[in-house]
């Protein structure tokens, strides 16, 4: 289960690693999402959240420990309820994960973050080897196994941040 388990939470942590470069190079659209929310704060705070968030995502990747993979869960966590707060208030505006290339928030975004918990929940238990197992193995197993994770996750940025716009496209004639 553990090694099962390893493409998925890499995923996990390199969306985390990547909205937190968003958040520390454009936090604009984060703090915007914030002061929807009504939690009004200077740039500097979301850009040193974004620094943690890349710290975090990094190091959960390298060395998935129960305790940073708890800290995944507890982050993904959080931005899951945010954004059902966010949706509740019927508040379909970006939620600022990735800086202006955000899309609103909706069931999808729910959806993925929420998996994002489990998946960190998980690994919190079965402890799955990190990043770096992938260089235990042959070059072109490593090399398969690291472009997957890194096709998944763009994949899964595509899926938060192209897809609700490309789809309410296919329905508008």
């Amino acid at each position: 289960m553990a090694s099962a388990l390893m493409p998925i939470y890499g995923v996990t942590c390199v969306l985390l690693a990547v909205g937190g470069v968003f958040k520390v190079t454009a936090p604009r659209a984060a703090r915007e999402s914030l002061a929807l929310a009504r939690v009004h704060v200077p740039a500097s705070v979301v850009r040193a959240l974004g620094a943690c968030e890349v710290v975090l995502g990094t190091a959960a990747a390298i060395a998935p420990r129960p305790l940073p993979a708890a800290l995944v869960a507890v982050a993904y966590g959080g931005f899951c309820a945010f954004g059902l707060r966010r949706l509740s208030a019927g508040e379909r505006r970006d939620c600022g994960c990735f800086g202006a290339a955000g899309e609103g928030v909706g069931t999808t975004h729910i959806l993925l973050t929420a998996i994002g918990c489990t998946t960190a929940s998980l690994a919190v238990v079965f402890h799955p080897p990190g990043l770096a197992w992938i260089l235990g193995h042959s070059p072109l197993a490593a090399i398969t196994a690291g472009v997957g994770i890194a096709a998944a996750s763009f994949a899964v940025y595509a899926v938060f941040t192209l897809f609700p716009s490309a789809w309410r496209s296919y329905g508008a004639r």
